[in-house]
């Protein structure tokens, strides 16, 4: 991949991570009353972990 597709790639994830954190907010307030909340705020939770991790190993910042 060119830099610039390197740069392109990791804004992307990065806004995806964005997202992320928003729906997880949705999912920890409805885990309170809704137990399927929980369980998807956790598989999401792992996601995002390896989202991050991607971003550190693989596309680091310039």
């Amino acid at each position: 991949m060119s830099e610039i597709d390197l740069s392109t790639a990791r804004y992307s994830l990065l806004a995806v991570a964005a997202g992320i954190d928003g729906v997880l907010a949705l999912l920890e307030q409805q885990s309170e009353w809704w137990e399927g909340g929980f369980a998807a705020f956790c598989l999401l939770e792992l996601v995002k972990a390896q989202l991050e991790r991607v971003l550190e190993d693989e596309l680091p910042a310039a």
